[in-house]
């Protein structure tokens, strides 16, 4: 069984329940959003507000806690207790909200060392610049010229369904581990392979069909970037999920995604 949230007469699991759950709370008038809360919430806070539907905790609770905790405090120290000022900070440049993000707070430094070199993957980071860069629809504080240099998001998922679709192959020996269940370490060469392999997968999708179009002589109404690709693939995974059963997965639990 696996970590449930029922809110509003649905079950969620994975990410969508925790959004479950922080909208569960927020129902219940806790401000769970708020920096000045989570900077001081509680271990047993936390765990009341994430609290699972199932007799399967939701994961990690102990790290949540403890990067709440760090991140409330860091954005009342630098930040007037706001994103928002994080974001107005930038200048309206994705890469410089990035470093801006991976700088001031810890949890963010997605990195790997591989064959004597530090790779950057700020899975996290980059999805928080581009949902910022969504929910501002790209105006105001959110138009950043340069949102294209966001690659998409190296989590477990996304590889499953480029591998589904044919757009990336494991090897025999990785495919078994993976078949197997068997969990790789965040940072193991594997799995930094099997993430750094997907994110040039998916740039090279993209300068295919934009290629596509300009033989086409169409116009797409945006650019097209790794973001949208990202979003589009992830949602297509959600909707043909029976038909990736086969698929295996990797499964690295760390606080990175």
């Amino acid at each position: 069984r696996k970590c449930e949230v029922r809110y509003g007469g649905t079950a969620y699991t994975g990410y969508w329940a925790l959004c479950a759950a922080v909208n569960r709370a927020l129902d219940q008038g806790i401000p769970v959003t708020s920096a000045s809360y989570y900077a001081t919430v509680t271990l047993d806070q936390v765990r009341n507000i994430f609290r699972s539907d199932t007799a399967v905790p939701m994961p990690l609770l102990e790290e949540r806690h403890r990067i709440l905790n760090e991140t409330g405090k860091i954005l009342l120290e630098k930040f007037g207790g706001s994103f928002l000022n994080c974001v107005q900070k930038s200048g309206k440049s994705a890469q410089k909200l990035m470093h801006l993000i991976v700088e001031n707070f810890p949890s963010y430094r997605d990195e790997a060392w591989f064959e004597g070199k530090r790779i950057s993957f700020y899975k996290r980071a980059q999805i928080l610049v581009a949902d910022t860069w969504s929910v501002l629809e790209g105006k105001g504080d959110g138009s950043f010229e340069d949102i294209s240099s966001i690659t998409m998001f190296a989590d477990y998922r996304l590889p499953q369904i480029l591998a589904h679709l044919g757009a990336l192959k494991y090897s025999d020996e990785l495919l078994k581990k993976l078949l197997e269940g068997e969990m790789l370490l965040n940072g193991d060469k594997q799995e930094v392979e099997i993430r750094g392999c997907s994110i040039w997968c998916v740039e090279l999708i993209r300068d295919c069909l934009v290629e596509l179009l300009e033989k086409r002589g169409e116009s797409p109404p945006v650019e097209v970037n790794a973001i949208l690709l990202d979003y589009h693939l992830w949602d297509y995974a959600r909707e043909h999920r029976d038909g990736m059963k086969g698929v295996p997965f990797h499964r690295t639990r760390c606080i990175y995604y």
